[in-house]
């Protein structure tokens, strides 16, 4: 007989692996008037688990997360599931990136996703849902247009997205082609019933792949994706780049101990290039905020309830895996057991972001950056301190040594030569009491040189009759 999960241990490693569905009143989840009484409502509330059928069938929320079949099919793939991320396997990455509205805004994308007019050493290949491959652009322009007027219908007036534009995507050292191989696989199975283009990329680091989806299908029906569709999307992703060899998993953040930090694309980017963005100064504001007023941040305590439902989900499963006969499952059990002690304890936004500022040479004052000319300044005066400390070790280990103060000689002008003067001449200004002073006036000047046209457009008069 094969090793299946105890119906609550499955239950609630659904609940770890598989995100909650939400219903809303009215809307297919239930009656829109709610419960008739008040204790049946507060039940239905707080009742986290979810209800266990009694005739051994699982649960919708078993289904979700680890498919249909069988408790002991359902089992096996939770156990795989748990192995890939107890041996942090790569996850998958699909992201709606954005929307297009018309056949101008359609062809656009196409020109990007398949960089067309970078020259025939960028430009990529466009995949279409027919099975054709788009290099030139008046076949793209036709396909938009196409796209367009079906999305229109005869609605001229009609206002809404035409297509919805994905990205899939994998870390860095993934094989391109299976990479590619499987997306197409994907689109082909998953928008059977739509018009779609596909493109790979390999201008960054990690491969990955654009793909845009008309939003009318072939029966005229519109789709918008929400969670529960990008979930269904990495599974199905993930599970295509395992058939081509490639370890990939799926799972929440939640199920890897890690919590969800929900960063903008914006600012990833501003921190690439070096800058601070306000999200992360804003949540340094507010760490800052509950440690001035001596309390906990209630975040903190949710994060650390989550955590520790994580955390008993795993341990039951664990425990049972134990039991098990099977010396496989006891492996997997110890493999739980190691990575749920590496487990992190959960870290809020606000204290993630002061954590790094205060880390952070770049920022100070719980999240202010340094203005740049205040960094200049600050390196001007390591500077010095560094020459002095230099003079000072030098006059240490030789007294005959003169110090690079004004007017000091190492050694007479005439043995001197012209580079090695020009050399003492700028370190000097630099040791100079006055360098630093005469640099922060400049920079003041020009300051205040700036700020006078800016505030002359910001006056309220701007743009109306002159005087």
């Amino acid at each position: 007989m094969s090793f299946r999960f105890s119906s609550g241990t499955l239950d609630s490693l659904a609940g770890v692996y598989a995100p909650a569905k939400k219903h809303k009143a009215g809307s297919g989840g239930g009656h829109a008037h709610g419960p008739h009484s008040g204790g049946e409502f507060l039940a239905k509330l707080f009742h986290s688990s979810p209800k266990q059928s009694q005739d051994g069938r699982l649960s919708p929320q078993a289904k979700r997360a680890f498919g249909g079949g069988t408790s002991a099919a359902a089992t096996g793939r939770a156990i795989h599931a748990m192995e890939r991320t107890a041996r942090r396997s790569p996850e998958v990455v699909v992201r709606i990136t954005g929307r297009q509205n018309g056949g101008g805004h359609v062809l656009a994308n196409f020109a990007y996703i398949s960089r067309l007019g970078h020259g025939d050493d960028v430009q990529v290949p466009l995949y279409t849902s027919d099975g054709d491959v788009l290099r030139d652009g008046k076949d793209m322009q036709v396909l938009a247009q196409d796209w367009q007027e079906w999305e229109v219908g005869g609605e001229d007036r009609r206002k809404g997205a035409t297509s919805i534009s994905m990205v899939l995507s994998m870390p860095a050292k993934t094989d391109p082609e299976a990479l590619k191989a499987s997306a197409l696989d994907f689109a082909r199975e998953e928008f059977s019933n739509r018009a779609w283009v596909a493109a790979l990329h390999l201008d960054r680091d990690h491969p990955h792949v654009h793909l845009t989806i008309a939003r009318r299908d072939q029966d005229g029906r519109r789709f918008h994706p929400n969670r529960d569709d990008l979930f269904r999307y990495r599974q199905r992703f993930a599970q295509k780049l395992r058939d081509r060899g490639i370890e990939a998993n799926a799972t929440p953040a939640r199920a890897r101990g890690i919590d969800p930090k929900h960063e903008p694309i914006a600012a990833k980017k501003m921190r690439e290039k070096g800058l601070v963005p306000r999200i992360d100064k804003s949540r340094a504001e507010r760490a800052q905020k509950f440690r001035d007023r001596g309390v906990a941040d209630p975040v903190k305590r949710v994060l650390a309830d989550r955590h520790a439902v994580v955390l008993q989900t795993y341990s039951a499963s664990i425990m049972e895996l134990s039991s098990s006969p099977s010396l496989a499952d006891q492996v997997t059990a110890q493999m739980l057991s190691k990575f749920i002690e590496a487990m992190p304890e959960p870290e809020s936004n606000s204290e993630r972001a002061a954590r790094l500022a205060h880390s952070s040479r770049e920022v100070l004052d719980a999240g202010k950056p340094l203005d740049p000319v205040e960094a200049a300044l600050a390196k001007a005066a390591a500077a010095r301190s560094r020459i002095e400390a230099e003079r000072k070790e030098r006059g240490a280990r030789d007294p005959a040594q003169t110090s690079l103060s004004p007017g000091a000689h190492t050694v007479p002008e005439t043995d001197m030569s012209e580079r090695l003067r020009a050399l003492r001449e700028a370190t000097n200004d630099l040791a100079s009491e006055n360098f630093l002073k005469q640099l922060n006036d400049r920079v003041q000047q020009a300051r205040d040189l700036h700020r006078e046209p800016l505030e002359r457009d910001r006056t309220k008069d701007r743009g109306g009759p002159g005087r």
